[in-house]
């Protein structure tokens, strides 16, 4: 799972994914934490993601202008960045040991170091035969197709069903004595010391 999840970042990220990265980084919590969280099955979310991943990459790889090339890069780390989140909670979920997991997270380094150095040889191995035209772009074509194989092997994960939350109301007045706690009235203080 980590080894195909990062054949599908690796692939493309060396292209200009980092920048819209930050701004997925941002949002996926809200689309991961409301999604897989409450109404999906983890691997299933997942799954959903890679699929919609691919398409989108391949219309980013056919693109010929910056700014529909950076809306397709925004759509794909929106929809990409949540299933980092849940394919560890589908790793935790399903580890019979939890320190078994950094043996499970080390196939992800090894696909990410593994398609950087393909790439790498295959678009140097077209600088020799054809200087002229860049091959960039094809980057994105191999993450599209490693999106498409990822979000079908999501489905054959096992079940990983939402998380039951049991939520907790909290009146202002419970609120406010948490600033009882000096740890916290030291943070906050410094917080705003800070600004």
């Amino acid at each position: 799972m980590f080894f195909l999840q990062n054949l599908v970042w690796g692939a493309q990220v060396v292209l200009l994914s980092g920048h819209m990265a930050a701004l997925g980084a941002i949002l996926s919590p809200l689309i991961g934490g409301w999604l897989a969280d409450r109404f999906l099955p983890g691997q299933v979310f997942a799954g959903i993601c890679y699929l919609l991943c691919s398409p989108v990459l391949w219309l980013a790889w056919g693109q010929t202008e910056f700014l529909p090339l950076l809306a397709a890069m925004f759509v794909f780390s929106v929809l990409h960045m949540p299933t980092a989140a849940v394919t560890n909670a589908i790793a935790f979920t399903h580890l019979s040991d939890t320190r078994l997991f950094g043996r499970a997270r080390v196939w992800g380094s090894i696909g990410w170091v593994g398609i950087s150095w393909s790439l790498s040889a295959y678009l140097r191995l077209w600088e020799g035969w054809n200087p002229a035209q860049s091959h960039l772009g094809d980057g994105l074509l191999v993450a599209a197709v490693l999106a498409l194989v990822m979000g079908l092997y999501c489905f054959f994960l096992p079940s990983t069903p939402p998380f039951v939350a049991v939520a907790t109301h909290w009146p202002f007045s419970r609120r406010l004595c948490c600033c009882a706690n000096a740890i916290l009235r030291c943070y906050l203080a410094r917080l705003f010391w800070c600004r």
